[in-house]
Protein backbone atom coordinates (compact mmCIF):
# COMPACT_ATOMS: atom_id res chain seq x y z
CA UNK A 1 0.00 0.00 0.00
CA UNK A 2 2.85 2.35 0.89
CA UNK A 3 4.53 1.57 -2.42
CA UNK A 4 1.30 2.33 -4.29
CA UNK A 5 0.91 5.64 -2.44
CA UNK A 6 4.52 6.52 -3.33
CA UNK A 7 3.90 5.87 -7.03
CA UNK A 8 0.66 7.85 -6.88
CA UNK A 9 2.30 10.98 -5.44
CA UNK A 10 5.25 10.69 -7.88
CA UNK A 11 2.81 10.55 -10.79
CA UNK A 12 0.91 13.59 -9.47
CA UNK A 13 4.14 15.60 -9.10
CA UNK A 14 5.38 14.47 -12.54
CA UNK A 15 2.06 15.49 -14.12
CA UNK A 16 2.28 18.91 -12.52
CA UNK A 17 5.92 19.51 -13.52
CA UNK A 18 5.67 17.91 -16.91
CA UNK A 19 7.87 14.90 -16.16
CA UNK A 20 9.53 13.39 -19.23
CA UNK A 21 7.01 14.79 -21.71
CA UNK A 22 9.06 16.18 -24.69
CA UNK A 23 6.79 19.19 -25.13
CA UNK A 24 7.10 20.07 -21.47
CA UNK A 25 10.88 19.73 -21.63
CA UNK A 26 10.97 21.98 -24.72
CA UNK A 27 8.83 24.62 -22.97
CA UNK A 28 11.12 24.62 -19.93
CA UNK A 29 14.15 24.98 -22.19
CA UNK A 30 12.55 27.88 -24.08
CA UNK A 31 11.69 29.61 -20.80
CA UNK A 32 15.28 29.28 -19.65
CA UNK A 33 16.48 30.73 -22.98
CA UNK A 34 14.05 33.64 -22.61
CA UNK A 35 15.34 34.22 -19.08
CA UNK A 36 18.95 34.26 -20.31
CA UNK A 37 18.05 36.59 -23.16
CA UNK A 38 16.36 39.02 -20.76
CA UNK A 39 19.60 39.19 -18.74
CA UNK A 40 21.42 40.75 -21.69
CA UNK A 41 21.06 44.48 -22.23
CA UNK A 42 19.62 43.82 -25.71
CA UNK A 43 15.87 43.64 -25.29
CA UNK A 44 15.09 43.04 -28.95
CA UNK A 45 12.45 40.35 -28.38
CA UNK A 46 9.35 40.09 -26.16
CA UNK A 47 8.86 36.45 -25.23
CA UNK A 48 5.43 36.88 -23.64
CA UNK A 49 3.89 38.34 -26.83
CA UNK A 50 6.32 36.72 -29.32
CA UNK A 51 6.94 40.14 -30.91
CA UNK A 52 9.97 42.23 -31.87
CA UNK A 53 10.77 45.28 -29.79
CA UNK A 54 11.32 48.62 -31.57
CA UNK A 55 14.94 48.58 -30.38
CA UNK A 56 15.80 45.91 -33.01
CA UNK A 57 14.91 47.98 -36.12
CA UNK A 58 16.67 50.94 -34.48
CA UNK A 59 19.78 48.76 -34.13
CA UNK A 60 19.69 47.78 -37.80
CA UNK A 61 18.86 51.34 -38.87
CA UNK A 62 22.02 52.65 -37.16
CA UNK A 63 24.12 50.07 -39.02
CA UNK A 64 22.28 50.90 -42.27
CA UNK A 65 23.12 54.61 -41.89
CA UNK A 66 26.80 53.84 -41.35
CA UNK A 67 27.24 51.37 -44.23
CA UNK A 68 24.84 52.97 -46.75
CA UNK A 69 27.54 54.77 -48.85
CA UNK A 70 29.61 51.58 -48.91
CA UNK A 71 26.55 49.54 -49.88
CA UNK A 72 26.06 51.70 -52.98
CA UNK A 73 29.76 51.41 -53.83
CA UNK A 74 29.85 47.62 -53.42
CA UNK A 75 26.59 47.16 -55.35
CA UNK A 76 28.25 48.93 -58.29
CA UNK A 77 31.37 46.76 -58.04
CA UNK A 78 31.89 43.07 -58.69
CA UNK A 79 34.10 40.49 -57.07
CA UNK A 80 36.52 40.41 -60.02
CA UNK A 81 36.98 44.19 -59.89
CA UNK A 82 37.63 44.09 -56.12
CA UNK A 83 40.14 41.27 -56.54
CA UNK A 84 41.96 43.16 -59.29
CA UNK A 85 42.04 46.35 -57.21
CA UNK A 86 43.52 44.59 -54.16
CA UNK A 87 46.21 42.91 -56.24
CA UNK A 88 47.14 45.94 -58.35
CA UNK A 89 47.47 48.19 -55.31
CA UNK A 90 49.73 45.62 -53.64
CA UNK A 91 52.25 45.36 -56.51
CA UNK A 92 55.64 47.07 -56.38
CA UNK A 93 56.89 49.25 -59.24
CA UNK A 94 59.16 46.42 -60.42
CA UNK A 95 56.30 43.93 -60.37
CA UNK A 96 54.15 46.37 -62.36
CA UNK A 97 56.97 46.66 -64.92
CA UNK A 98 57.02 42.89 -65.24
CA UNK A 99 53.23 42.88 -65.66
CA UNK A 100 53.51 45.38 -68.51
CA UNK A 101 56.18 43.27 -70.21
CA UNK A 102 53.89 40.20 -70.05
CA UNK A 103 51.05 41.91 -71.95
CA UNK A 104 50.21 40.64 -75.42
CA UNK A 105 51.17 43.98 -77.00
CA UNK A 106 54.56 44.02 -75.26
CA UNK A 107 55.44 40.43 -76.15
CA UNK A 108 54.39 40.96 -79.77
CA UNK A 109 56.54 44.13 -79.91
CA UNK A 110 59.52 42.22 -78.51
CA UNK A 111 59.03 39.44 -81.07
CA UNK A 112 59.76 41.91 -83.91
CA UNK A 113 63.35 42.34 -82.69
CA UNK A 114 64.00 38.87 -81.25
CA UNK A 115 63.99 35.26 -82.38
CA UNK A 116 61.06 33.33 -80.94
CA UNK A 117 63.34 30.94 -79.01
CA UNK A 118 65.23 33.85 -77.42
CA UNK A 119 61.93 35.59 -76.62
CA UNK A 120 60.55 32.42 -75.04
CA UNK A 121 63.67 32.14 -72.87
CA UNK A 122 63.48 35.81 -71.83
CA UNK A 123 59.78 35.63 -70.93
CA UNK A 124 60.40 32.47 -68.88
CA UNK A 125 63.27 34.15 -67.00
CA UNK A 126 61.12 37.23 -66.30
CA UNK A 127 58.24 35.04 -65.12
CA UNK A 128 60.55 33.22 -62.71
CA UNK A 129 61.85 36.55 -61.35
CA UNK A 130 58.27 37.86 -61.06
CA UNK A 131 57.15 34.75 -59.15
CA UNK A 132 60.17 34.88 -56.85
CA UNK A 133 59.34 38.49 -55.91
CA UNK A 134 56.30 37.30 -53.92
CA UNK A 135 57.31 35.92 -50.53
CA UNK A 136 54.87 33.97 -48.36
CA UNK A 137 54.33 36.88 -45.93
CA UNK A 138 53.27 39.25 -48.72
CA UNK A 139 50.98 36.65 -50.25
CA UNK A 140 49.36 36.01 -46.85
CA UNK A 141 48.91 39.76 -46.24
CA UNK A 142 47.25 40.37 -49.63
CA UNK A 143 44.97 37.35 -49.19
CA UNK A 144 43.98 38.63 -45.73
CA UNK A 145 43.17 42.12 -47.05
CA UNK A 146 41.05 40.69 -49.86
CA UNK A 147 39.24 38.37 -47.43
CA UNK A 148 38.31 41.29 -45.16
CA UNK A 149 37.26 43.42 -48.14
CA UNK A 150 34.99 40.69 -49.50
CA UNK A 151 33.46 40.01 -46.10
CA UNK A 152 32.90 43.75 -45.66
CA UNK A 153 31.20 43.80 -49.07
CA UNK A 154 28.94 40.88 -48.07
CA UNK A 155 28.05 42.61 -44.81
CA UNK A 156 27.33 45.99 -46.44
CA UNK A 157 25.23 44.52 -49.27
CA UNK A 158 22.94 42.66 -46.85
CA UNK A 159 19.41 43.93 -47.59
CA UNK A 160 18.88 46.18 -44.54
CA UNK A 161 16.26 48.20 -46.42
CA UNK A 162 14.08 45.10 -47.04
CA UNK A 163 14.29 44.22 -43.34
CA UNK A 164 13.54 47.76 -42.13
CA UNK A 165 10.59 48.18 -44.50
CA UNK A 166 8.82 45.52 -42.46
CA UNK A 167 8.84 47.96 -39.54
CA UNK A 168 8.16 51.14 -41.54
CA UNK A 169 6.56 50.72 -44.98
CA UNK A 170 7.10 54.44 -45.80
CA UNK A 171 10.90 54.17 -45.42
CA UNK A 172 12.88 55.40 -48.46
CA UNK A 173 16.09 53.65 -49.49
CA UNK A 174 19.33 55.51 -48.60
CA UNK A 175 17.29 58.51 -47.39
CA UNK A 176 18.17 59.50 -43.83
CA UNK A 177 16.65 62.99 -43.73
CA UNK A 178 13.46 61.87 -41.98
CA UNK A 179 13.41 59.85 -38.79
CA UNK A 180 11.69 56.50 -39.46
CA UNK A 181 8.49 55.57 -37.64
CA UNK A 182 9.04 51.96 -36.73
CA UNK A 183 6.14 49.74 -35.72
CA UNK A 184 6.64 49.08 -31.98
CA UNK A 185 5.70 45.39 -31.99
CA UNK A 186 5.98 43.18 -35.07
CA UNK A 187 5.24 39.44 -35.05
CA UNK A 188 8.61 37.74 -34.69
CA UNK A 189 7.96 35.20 -37.48
CA UNK A 190 8.29 38.05 -40.04
CA UNK A 191 12.00 38.51 -39.34
CA UNK A 192 13.17 35.01 -38.38
CA UNK A 193 14.85 34.36 -41.76
CA UNK A 194 16.27 37.89 -41.83
CA UNK A 195 18.07 37.25 -38.56
CA UNK A 196 19.55 34.00 -39.90
CA UNK A 197 20.67 35.75 -43.09
CA UNK A 198 22.20 38.61 -41.14
CA UNK A 199 24.19 36.35 -38.81
CA UNK A 200 25.39 34.38 -41.86
CA UNK A 201 27.22 37.52 -43.09
CA UNK A 202 27.92 39.29 -39.78
CA UNK A 203 29.54 36.38 -37.93
CA UNK A 204 32.00 35.68 -40.74
CA UNK A 205 33.58 39.08 -40.10
CA UNK A 206 36.89 38.97 -38.18
CA UNK A 207 35.55 41.26 -35.46
CA UNK A 208 38.88 41.82 -33.73
CA UNK A 209 41.04 42.19 -36.85
CA UNK A 210 42.91 45.34 -37.91
CA UNK A 211 40.82 46.89 -40.69
CA UNK A 212 43.08 49.87 -41.46
CA UNK A 213 44.51 48.18 -44.59
CA UNK A 214 41.01 47.75 -46.06
CA UNK A 215 39.98 51.34 -45.43
CA UNK A 216 43.28 52.68 -46.80
CA UNK A 217 42.71 50.59 -49.92
CA UNK A 218 39.13 51.89 -50.32
CA UNK A 219 40.35 55.48 -49.98
CA UNK A 220 43.07 54.93 -52.63
CA UNK A 221 40.54 53.21 -54.85
CA UNK A 222 37.64 55.66 -54.52
CA UNK A 223 39.37 58.81 -53.29
CA UNK A 224 37.09 58.90 -50.24
CA UNK A 225 36.25 56.59 -47.35
CA UNK A 226 32.69 55.26 -47.83
CA UNK A 227 32.77 54.45 -44.11
CA UNK A 228 35.08 56.05 -41.57
CA UNK A 229 37.26 53.59 -39.71
CA UNK A 230 36.02 54.90 -36.35
CA UNK A 231 32.38 54.40 -37.30
CA UNK A 232 33.18 50.88 -38.50
CA UNK A 233 34.97 50.06 -35.25
CA UNK A 234 31.84 51.07 -33.29
CA UNK A 235 29.71 48.74 -35.44
CA UNK A 236 32.18 45.90 -34.88
CA UNK A 237 32.26 46.55 -31.14
CA UNK A 238 28.48 46.24 -30.85
CA UNK A 239 28.38 43.16 -33.06
CA UNK A 240 31.07 41.52 -30.95
CA UNK A 241 29.00 41.90 -27.74
CA UNK A 242 25.85 40.56 -29.43
CA UNK A 243 27.76 37.59 -30.82
CA UNK A 244 29.49 36.79 -27.53
CA UNK A 245 26.17 36.84 -25.66
CA UNK A 246 24.41 34.72 -28.33
CA UNK A 247 21.61 37.31 -28.55
CA UNK A 248 20.48 36.50 -32.10
CA UNK A 249 20.95 32.77 -31.62
CA UNK A 250 18.64 32.83 -28.57
CA UNK A 251 16.13 34.98 -30.45
CA UNK A 252 16.03 32.48 -33.34
CA UNK A 253 15.64 29.60 -30.87
CA UNK A 254 12.65 31.33 -29.26
CA UNK A 255 11.04 32.52 -32.50
CA UNK A 256 11.38 29.11 -34.19
CA UNK A 257 10.43 27.27 -30.95
CA UNK A 258 13.55 25.22 -31.47
CA UNK A 259 15.79 25.27 -28.37
CA UNK A 260 18.31 23.04 -30.15
CA UNK A 261 19.04 25.57 -32.93
CA UNK A 262 22.75 26.42 -33.15
CA UNK A 263 24.54 28.96 -35.29
CA UNK A 264 27.15 27.08 -37.27
CA UNK A 265 28.98 29.91 -39.01
CA UNK A 266 32.71 29.70 -39.60
CA UNK A 267 35.07 32.46 -40.61
CA UNK A 268 36.11 32.41 -44.25
CA UNK A 269 39.47 32.86 -45.93
CA UNK A 270 39.97 33.68 -49.60
CA UNK A 271 43.23 33.00 -51.42
CA UNK A 272 43.79 35.02 -54.57
CA UNK A 273 47.54 35.50 -54.98
CA UNK A 274 48.47 31.95 -56.00
CA UNK A 275 45.81 31.94 -58.72
CA UNK A 276 46.85 35.44 -59.82
CA UNK A 277 50.52 34.45 -60.21
CA UNK A 278 49.55 31.23 -62.02
CA UNK A 279 47.25 33.14 -64.39
CA UNK A 280 49.95 35.72 -65.19
CA UNK A 281 52.35 32.89 -66.07
CA UNK A 282 49.71 31.05 -68.09
CA UNK A 283 48.66 34.12 -70.10
CA UNK A 284 52.26 35.14 -70.89
CA UNK A 285 53.13 31.60 -71.97
CA UNK A 286 49.98 31.42 -74.11
CA UNK A 287 50.94 34.65 -75.91
CA UNK A 288 54.42 33.26 -76.66
CA UNK A 289 52.93 29.93 -77.76
CA UNK A 290 50.46 31.76 -80.00
CA UNK A 291 53.28 33.75 -81.62
CA UNK A 292 55.28 30.56 -82.01
CA UNK A 293 52.27 28.86 -83.60
CA UNK A 294 51.67 31.77 -85.98
CA UNK A 295 55.33 31.78 -86.91
CA UNK A 296 55.23 28.03 -87.52
CA UNK A 297 52.07 28.40 -89.62
CA UNK A 298 53.80 31.13 -91.61
CA UNK A 299 56.82 28.86 -92.15
CA UNK A 300 54.55 25.98 -93.15
CA UNK A 301 52.68 28.13 -95.69
CA UNK A 302 55.98 29.37 -97.11
CA UNK A 303 57.36 25.84 -97.41
CA UNK A 304 54.11 24.57 -98.97
CA UNK A 305 54.40 27.19 -101.69
CA UNK A 306 58.07 26.29 -102.33
CA UNK A 307 57.36 22.55 -102.41
CA UNK A 308 53.93 22.38 -104.10
CA UNK A 309 53.45 25.87 -105.55
CA UNK A 310 50.29 26.29 -103.44
CA UNK A 311 49.01 26.07 -99.85
CA UNK A 312 45.90 24.18 -100.96
CA UNK A 313 46.64 20.47 -100.66
CA UNK A 314 43.96 17.80 -101.07
CA UNK A 315 42.88 15.94 -97.94
CA UNK A 316 42.82 12.17 -97.65
CA UNK A 317 39.45 10.51 -98.19
CA UNK A 318 38.92 9.40 -94.56
CA UNK A 319 41.86 10.46 -92.36
CA UNK A 320 40.96 14.17 -92.55
CA UNK A 321 39.92 17.11 -90.38
CA UNK A 322 36.24 16.84 -91.27
CA UNK A 323 36.04 13.22 -90.08
CA UNK A 324 38.18 14.08 -87.07
CA UNK A 325 35.63 16.73 -86.03
CA UNK A 326 33.00 14.03 -85.33
CA UNK A 327 35.26 12.56 -82.65
CA UNK A 328 36.55 15.87 -81.27
CA UNK A 329 32.97 17.02 -80.63
CA UNK A 330 32.61 14.00 -78.31
CA UNK A 331 35.94 14.81 -76.59
CA UNK A 332 38.12 12.28 -78.38
CA UNK A 333 41.53 13.22 -79.79
CA UNK A 334 40.44 12.56 -83.36
CA UNK A 335 42.97 12.34 -86.20
CA UNK A 336 45.96 14.39 -85.07
CA UNK A 337 48.27 14.11 -88.12
CA UNK A 338 45.87 15.11 -90.91
CA UNK A 339 48.10 17.87 -92.32
CA UNK A 340 51.51 16.17 -92.39
CA UNK A 341 50.00 12.93 -93.71
CA UNK A 342 48.19 14.64 -96.60
CA UNK A 343 51.31 16.66 -97.42
CA UNK A 344 53.32 13.41 -97.47
CA UNK A 345 50.77 11.65 -99.69
CA UNK A 346 50.77 14.58 -102.13
CA UNK A 347 54.59 14.73 -102.20
CA UNK A 348 54.78 11.00 -102.84
CA UNK A 349 52.36 11.37 -105.76
CA UNK A 350 53.70 14.62 -107.25
CA UNK A 351 57.43 14.17 -106.73
CA UNK A 352 58.51 10.74 -105.51
CA UNK A 353 56.61 8.75 -108.14
CA UNK A 354 57.59 11.15 -110.92
CA UNK A 355 60.80 13.20 -110.54
CA UNK A 356 62.45 10.87 -108.00
CA UNK A 357 61.49 7.86 -110.11
CA UNK A 358 63.24 9.33 -113.15
CA UNK A 359 66.39 10.22 -111.20
CA UNK A 360 66.38 6.80 -109.49
CA UNK A 361 65.98 4.97 -112.81
CA UNK A 362 68.97 6.86 -114.23
CA UNK A 363 71.29 6.74 -111.20
CA UNK A 364 70.37 3.40 -109.63
CA UNK A 365 69.38 1.32 -112.65
CA UNK A 366 71.54 2.68 -115.47
CA UNK A 367 74.37 4.00 -113.33
CA UNK A 368 77.48 1.89 -112.93
CA UNK A 369 78.45 2.23 -109.27
CA UNK A 370 81.93 1.38 -108.10
CA UNK A 371 80.27 -1.26 -105.90
CA UNK A 372 76.57 -2.07 -105.55
CA UNK A 373 76.93 -1.68 -101.79
CA UNK A 374 77.41 2.07 -102.31
CA UNK A 375 74.08 2.31 -104.15
CA UNK A 376 72.17 0.17 -101.68
CA UNK A 377 71.15 2.88 -99.07
CA UNK A 378 69.76 5.18 -101.77
CA UNK A 379 67.96 2.30 -103.52
CA UNK A 380 66.40 0.99 -100.29
CA UNK A 381 65.28 4.48 -99.24
CA UNK A 382 63.52 4.98 -102.58
CA UNK A 383 61.72 1.62 -102.52
CA UNK A 384 60.65 2.10 -98.90
CA UNK A 385 59.14 5.46 -99.85
CA UNK A 386 57.04 3.72 -102.52
CA UNK A 387 55.85 1.29 -99.83
CA UNK A 388 54.92 4.23 -97.57
CA UNK A 389 52.69 5.57 -100.34
CA UNK A 390 50.83 2.25 -100.53
CA UNK A 391 50.57 2.00 -96.74
CA UNK A 392 48.97 5.47 -96.49
CA UNK A 393 46.28 4.26 -98.89
CA UNK A 394 45.81 1.10 -96.79
CA UNK A 395 45.46 3.15 -93.57
CA UNK A 396 42.98 5.53 -95.18
CA UNK A 397 40.94 2.59 -96.49
CA UNK A 398 40.79 1.04 -93.00
CA UNK A 399 39.01 4.20 -91.82
CA UNK A 400 36.33 4.05 -94.52
CA UNK A 401 32.79 3.19 -93.31
CA UNK A 402 33.25 -0.43 -94.42
CA UNK A 403 36.93 -0.62 -93.41
CA UNK A 404 38.46 -2.49 -90.46
CA UNK A 405 38.64 0.63 -88.26
CA UNK A 406 35.71 2.50 -89.81
CA UNK A 407 33.11 -0.18 -89.00
CA UNK A 408 34.07 -0.14 -85.30
CA UNK A 409 34.08 3.64 -85.13
CA UNK A 410 30.74 4.00 -86.90
CA UNK A 411 29.10 1.37 -84.66
CA UNK A 412 30.51 2.56 -81.34
CA UNK A 413 30.40 6.37 -81.70
CA UNK A 414 26.60 6.72 -81.08
CA UNK A 415 27.03 4.68 -77.83
CA UNK A 416 30.12 6.47 -76.58
CA UNK A 417 28.25 9.01 -74.40
CA UNK A 418 26.83 6.32 -72.13
CA UNK A 419 29.09 3.29 -72.71
CA UNK A 420 32.55 3.47 -71.12
CA UNK A 421 33.74 0.33 -72.94
CA UNK A 422 32.70 1.87 -76.27
CA UNK A 423 34.79 4.96 -75.44
CA UNK A 424 37.79 2.80 -74.58
CA UNK A 425 37.59 0.91 -77.88
CA UNK A 426 37.23 4.16 -79.87
CA UNK A 427 40.25 5.61 -78.05
CA UNK A 428 42.24 2.48 -78.91
CA UNK A 429 41.22 2.53 -82.60
CA UNK A 430 41.98 6.25 -82.96
CA UNK A 431 45.28 5.74 -81.14
CA UNK A 432 46.21 2.89 -83.49
CA UNK A 433 45.33 5.01 -86.54
CA UNK A 434 47.37 7.97 -85.26
CA UNK A 435 50.31 5.73 -84.35
CA UNK A 436 50.28 4.25 -87.86
CA UNK A 437 50.13 7.74 -89.39
CA UNK A 438 53.04 8.87 -87.17
CA UNK A 439 55.11 5.82 -88.13
CA UNK A 440 54.52 6.38 -91.84
CA UNK A 441 55.45 10.08 -91.63
CA UNK A 442 58.55 9.37 -89.52
CA UNK A 443 59.60 6.49 -91.78
CA UNK A 444 59.18 8.63 -94.87
CA UNK A 445 61.14 11.54 -93.39
CA UNK A 446 64.04 9.25 -92.49
CA UNK A 447 64.11 7.72 -95.96
CA UNK A 448 63.98 11.14 -97.66
CA UNK A 449 66.96 12.21 -95.53
CA UNK A 450 68.90 9.06 -96.50
CA UNK A 451 68.01 9.51 -100.17
CA UNK A 452 68.93 13.21 -100.11
CA UNK A 453 72.23 12.57 -98.34
CA UNK A 454 73.21 10.02 -101.02
CA UNK A 455 71.98 12.30 -103.79
CA UNK A 456 74.30 15.00 -102.46
CA UNK A 457 77.20 12.50 -102.46
CA UNK A 458 76.36 11.65 -106.08
CA UNK A 459 76.37 15.36 -107.03
CA UNK A 460 79.74 15.82 -105.34
CA UNK A 461 80.98 12.80 -107.31
CA UNK A 462 79.64 14.29 -110.54
CA UNK A 463 81.93 17.32 -110.09
CA UNK A 464 84.93 14.98 -110.07
CA UNK A 465 84.28 13.60 -113.57
CA UNK A 466 86.34 12.08 -115.18
CA UNK A 467 87.81 11.07 -111.79
CA UNK A 468 84.53 10.15 -110.16
CA UNK A 469 84.60 7.50 -107.45
CA UNK A 470 80.93 6.52 -106.93
CA UNK A 471 79.43 6.35 -110.44
CA UNK A 472 81.76 5.48 -113.31
CA UNK A 473 79.54 6.26 -116.34
CA UNK A 474 78.37 9.82 -115.60
CA UNK A 475 78.81 10.97 -119.22
CA UNK A 476 76.54 8.23 -120.53
CA UNK A 477 73.86 8.89 -117.90
CA UNK A 478 73.33 12.49 -118.99
CA UNK A 479 71.88 11.20 -122.29
CA UNK A 480 69.06 9.36 -120.48
CA UNK A 481 67.78 12.52 -118.78
CA UNK A 482 65.08 14.65 -120.41
CA UNK A 483 66.95 17.76 -119.25
CA UNK A 484 70.29 18.48 -117.65
CA UNK A 485 70.94 15.57 -115.24
CA UNK A 486 73.00 17.61 -112.81
CA UNK A 487 70.32 20.33 -112.61
CA UNK A 488 67.64 17.68 -112.13
CA UNK A 489 69.59 16.26 -109.18
CA UNK A 490 70.20 19.73 -107.72
CA UNK A 491 66.48 20.58 -107.99
CA UNK A 492 65.48 17.23 -106.47
CA UNK A 493 67.96 17.66 -103.62
CA UNK A 494 66.53 21.13 -102.80
CA UNK A 495 62.91 19.96 -102.99
CA UNK A 496 63.49 16.96 -100.72
CA UNK A 497 65.37 19.20 -98.25
CA UNK A 498 62.44 21.66 -98.20
CA UNK A 499 59.89 18.88 -97.74
CA UNK A 500 61.79 17.41 -94.78
CA UNK A 501 61.87 20.93 -93.26
CA UNK A 502 58.11 21.12 -93.76
CA UNK A 503 57.49 17.81 -91.94
CA UNK A 504 59.85 18.79 -89.10
CA UNK A 505 57.48 21.64 -88.19
CA UNK A 506 55.05 19.03 -86.85
CA UNK A 507 55.45 17.23 -83.53
CA UNK A 508 55.21 13.61 -84.65
CA UNK A 509 55.32 10.83 -82.05
CA UNK A 510 53.71 7.46 -81.36
CA UNK A 511 52.35 6.27 -78.02
CA UNK A 512 55.29 3.90 -77.72
CA UNK A 513 57.73 6.78 -78.21
CA UNK A 514 56.00 8.81 -75.49
CA UNK A 515 56.29 6.03 -72.87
Amino acid sequence: MGMANGNFFQNVIASLLGGNDPEAIKKRMLKNIAKNLSKTKFHFYKYSSDTIDISLPKFFYEIYKVISPAQIMFQNSNQTALKKAVINLSLTEKQLEYMDSFSEESIEAQSRDMEIKALQKKVLQDLNAFTASFDSNRITAVDATYTKLLLLSNFCTFDYYFLLKKFDSSLKEHDFNLQPKFQPSLKSSYISEDLKNFTAVAWTLPLEADWSDVFQLLKRLKGVEPITLNAWKKVLSRLKVIKERNVFEMMIQLISKNPGYKENIKGEEFHIMDDFISNVKKQAEEVVDSLKRKQTEGKIDGLLVQVFGTTSIDSLRNYNESSSGMFERKNFNGYIYCDPLRYLKQFLLDFTKRDMREISDILLVRGEWATQQLAKPMSEAYHQLLEVSENITVLDSKLAENGEYGVKLKTLLPRSDRDKEARNIINTVLGDANDEAARLITQAAKNYIVYDRNLKMALEDFVKVPHSELIINWKELDHFAEGNLKQMCVDAYKKIYLFVQLIQNFNISTREAEK
